[in-house]
């Protein structure tokens, strides 16, 4: 049997040698390196962390903007409501028609609003209307009234009828006087002498903004 050959072979042990050094000194790179990888990662998760951080305070902040402009939006209705409110409490007038004489006859007061709907004594309120006949005399001297809370806009017509004669001596003068939001008006003084004789007295115009006329 041929003995084995136990012969170390010098290049053998060199090409080791220079394995084991590259491994070695790759090993120390490696070694050296880890520290500023490990810092570069967490770098990156402190950018990441910031820019999560400041996109959730842009969220926040934009939800308040449009919170706050909601808001804004809503007061800015509240307060037209409440002007437009107000005009129309502005707008609105009431009237109150005083008519008296100093006779004994009986006289009548007519209103006549602005939808054609007639006031007098046998309809003192009218179904679907405001205002009433709230004062009616049949014996003189005496008055007689008509009135509204909320005057609609339009024409009031006036008139004033001598229902029966008590004394023939002298012709009926009736007088009034219309109140209204701003002022008062004296009515044209109307004189009756016979028996169902009806006059227009004057036409009351109220418009949009509560204004009122006489003529």
């Amino acid at each position: 049997m041929k003995p084995r050959n136990r012969e170390i072979n010098i290049f053998n042990l060199s090409m080791l040698d220079v394995i084991s050094g590259a491994m070695a000194a790759f090993l120390i790179i490696m070694v050296v390196l880890i520290p500023y990888y490990k810092k570069e990662s967490i770098d990156y998760q402190a950018i990441i962390d910031r820019l999560q951080q400041t996109v959730a305070s842009l969220r926040q902040d934009v939800a308040e903007a449009q919170e706050q402009a909601r808001q804004t939006q809503a007061e800015a209705e509240r307060q037209r409501r409440r002007a437009e409110d107000l005009a129309r409490q502005l707008a609105k007038t009431f009237l109150v028609l005083y008519v008296r004489w100093d006779t004994r006859d009986d006289v009548d007061l007519h209103l006549v609003d602005p939808s054609g709907a007639e006031f007098w004594f046998r309809q003192k309120t009218v179904p679907g209307r405001p205002g009433e006949l709230s004062e009616d005399n049949i014996n003189g001297p005496g008055n007689e009234v008509w009135e509204i809370r909320d005057a609609p806009p339009g024409d009031y017509k006036v008139y004033i009828k001598l229902f029966a004669v008590k004394d023939r001596r002298k012709p009926v003068v009736v007088k009034g006087r219309l109140f209204h939001r701003d002022d008062s008006n004296p009515m044209p003084e109307t004189r009756l002498a016979r028996k169902g004789q009806k006059e227009h007295v004057a036409t009351i115009s109220v418009d949009r903004e509560g204004n009122v006329s006489v003529h």
